[in-house]
């Protein structure tokens, strides 16, 4: 439990930073499609990056499930920080694409990938209780 709670948090602040430090972010089209779906919300732009960046960490956490028994068969330890930037990788650009968010800065998307990966690699050694 601690350990989920701490990914959960980690991998939270780690996207947040991503859209704090992106000048020329646009979530126009996020709002587009509430107002599409006949949701009448009209949140603030933190809300929105938090709700977005708690996206991201649930199907990062969502991904490591689904794939755990690669990781404990197939990479076994070997591979295991190039398995989390993969889980990384995919469930940010998903998100990104699904939400249609774009420009975002790259160089802030890859220091999310190296801190996340490497946060989500240090967490594995915390035991669950």
């Amino acid at each position: 439990m601690i350990k989920n709670i701490t990914r959960l948090i980690l991998i939270t602040l780690f996207a947040y930073f991503v859209f704090d430090y992106s000048v020329a972010i646009d979530v126009e089209q996020f709002y587009k499609d509430l107002k599409r779906f006949n949701l009448n919300m009209d949140p603030s732009l933190n809300q929105t990056y938090i709700f977005i960046s708690l996206v991201i960490a649930f199907i990062t956490l969502f991904f490591i499930y689904i794939f755990r028994p690669f990781v404990e068969i197939y990479l076994l330890h070997f591979l295991k920080y190039n398995f989390y930037f993969l889980i990384n990788l995919i469930s940010i650009s998903t998100i990104f694409i699904i939400f249609r968010i774009y420009g975002y800065s790259r160089l802030a998307l890859l220091v999310y990938l190296v801190f996340s990966t490497t946060s989500l690699y240090l967490s594995d050694k915390i035991k669950n209780k």
